[in-house]
Parts: C-alpha cells; sequence; structure tokens
C-alpha cells in the first residue's frame, strides 16, 4: 500500500457521501445524475462503489450538474478534517 493510499480512500468515502447528500438534497436519482453527465448508471454505480476508479472528467461534470464547485485548496488554507489525513 502506497504512502497516500489510505488517505486517498477516506477523501474519496467523503466525497461521495458529499455528492450522494447532494444529491438526495436535489432529488436526483443516479439515473437521472447518469444521464445528465452522459454516462451509464452502471457505469456511476461502480465508480460510487469504488469498483472503478471515477475519472476526472466524470468528478467534474457531477459538480456542474449538482452546481458544486471543485475548488482545490492550498494546504496551508485548509483547516477542516482533510488537512490532518496527511495529503500534504
Amino acid at each position: 500500500m502506497g504512502k497516500f493510499d489510505k488517505s486517498s480512500d477516506v477523501a474519496t468515502d467523503m466525497i461521495f457521501k458529499f455528492i450522494k447528500d447532494r444529491m438526495k438534497e436535489k432529488q436526483i436519482t443516479q439515473f437521472e445524475l447518469a444521464e445528465m453527465i452522459g454516462i451509464n448508471e452502471s457505469t456511476l454505480i461502480r465508480n460510487f462503489k469504488k469498483e472503478t476508479a471515477m475519472p476526472l472528467a466524470t468528478y467534474l461534470k457531477i459538480c456542474g450538474a449538482l452546481e458544486l464547485r471543485p475548488y482545490l485548496i492550498p494546504a496551508e488554507a485548509d483547516k477542516n478534517y482533510m488537512q490532518r489525513m496527511f495529503f500534504n
């Protein structure tokens, strides 16, 4: 296992939970989201289950569809839980 594998796994879980919560908030199903971003629902489900890695392009399309901003925050400015996950 690589140096950042555990951090990556935990962060992926957090991001996917946030996306799913946002889907509930906006009342969008996985099928509807998949249609909105132009992928198969089965692909999206495999991404969420971490059976296949989600491409960055898919993540960015999801952010657009759910009206989320995929900001990159410098480590020195980050004061939340993810800072403690040894990404820096």
